[in-house]
């Protein structure tokens, strides 16, 4: 077994979303067991959130896919900005990742923003 450590650090540039005000941007991340979900909070009325929270899992082999939703809060559906998924196995050598990466649109072919993200992988000695 192993810890990943994800920090949601901060976005720029989040694609609008509602029509009269600026977003309230929040992030969702999960491996592979999508119950295993965790969130930011939401940073209100702006493009270019500041979260700087951390994140730890506890990751099994197998599980090389860290996904990343990116919504805008509304009171009574949110709406996905983008999502994008990272593969992990570069992470396994380096143990560390320090890294912007870019917010897909609902079909991929456009960036909705970018976010900022580091990683730290570690073996749990048992």
């Amino acid at each position: 077994m192993a810890q990943l450590q994800v920090t949601v650090v901060e976005g720029r540039n989040l694609k609008k979303k509602d029509l009269f005000s600026e977003s309230d941007p929040f992030v969702q991340i999960y491996l592979d067991d999508k119950k295993q979900k965790q969130k930011t909070k939401v940073i209100s009325n702006t493009k270019n959130p500041y979260w700087n929270e951390i994140f730890v899992f506890n990751h099994l082999k197998g599980q090389d896919i860290l996904h990343i939703d990116v919504y805008d809060k509304d009171l009574i559906i949110n709406d996905k900005i983008g999502s994008l998924k990272i593969n992990l196995e570069d992470l396994y050598n380096k143990c560390h990742i320090d890294n912007w990466y870019n917010i897909l649109s609902k079909f991929g072919i456009s960036s909705n923003g970018q976010i900022h993200l580091i990683l730290d992988y570690q073996k749990l000695k048992l």
